[in-house]
């Protein structure tokens, strides 16, 4: 199926699909746009992807590969090797204080259950971003920290890899959320409001120096110009 869509455009944005202006030319979208109306995913890769290639299609390139069967002590320590990158991953100094941001943000939306319903629509607007990115920042930069401990090194570009994708995301994610935490200090007097802006600041510097290449990384259809 030939269409404008661009490719791995979902990889590196905040999936806030109703804000975003290029649902029309994500993949990511139509599957999930599709899946809302069929109720079946494999329908609605079809409508949104097209069919796939049958075993007799001559434009198909079919590569034959025999894989061994792996032997039980092999599995068990394959098991354990990724279990050991996952707790590495998360118990990593970055993911850990994400995690903390992110409890005291729900801990503050706990005590202020009433700051949704407010006539301020600059509130409202701040609280909106904040609760979006709440538990996203921290699945990116886990994401970004998993990506960046499995590199070799060797084949990977030094700017234009997916960790540093990850971690820009995360990393605009954060700027959103210190400048709604500032725009909610301000409007309430709020001291707690302020320590979470302070505290987005200072994971910002943390990402920054786990990650100095993030920003340069273009991302797919946001950094480009000629996709606009």
């Amino acid at each position: 199926m030939r269409t404008d869509r661009i490719e791995f455009i979902s990889e590196y944005c905040d999936r806030w699909c109703e804000r975003c202006t290029f649902t029309n030319r994500c993949s990511a979208y139509a599957v999930q746009a599709a899946l809302g109306m069929c109720g079946d995913l494999g329908e609605a890769l079809q409508l949104a992807v097209g069919a796939p290639m049958t075993p007799g299609d001559s434009t198909r390139l079919v590569t034959t590969v025999e894989v061994g069967r792996s032997m039980p002590q092999e599995v068990r320590e394959l098991q354990a090797a990724v279990a050991a990158h996952a707790r590495r991953i998360k118990e990593a100094p970055l993911t850990k204080n994400a995690m903390e941001v992110a409890i005291a943000e729900h801990r503050w939306f706990h005590a202020h259950v009433a700051i949704r319903e407010s006539s301020d629509t600059v509130v409202r607007e701040a609280v909106a971003i904040v609760s979006w990115n709440s538990t996203f920042i921290g699945g990116k930069l886990a994401r970004a920290l998993h990506g960046q401990e499995s590199s070799d090194g060797q084949d990977d570009d030094p700017i234009q890899n997916d960790w540093n994708g990850s971690a820009k995301i995360a990393l605009i994610s954060i700027e959103r959320s210190e400048s709604a935490w500032q725009t909610i200090a301000q409007a309430l007097g709020d001291p707690a409001a302020a320590e979470l802006a302070s505290a987005m600041s200072h994971l910002r510097d943390e990402v920054e120096a786990a990650f100095p290449f993030a920003r340069l990384f273009k991302r797919p259809g946001f950094d480009e110009t000629d996709t606009v």
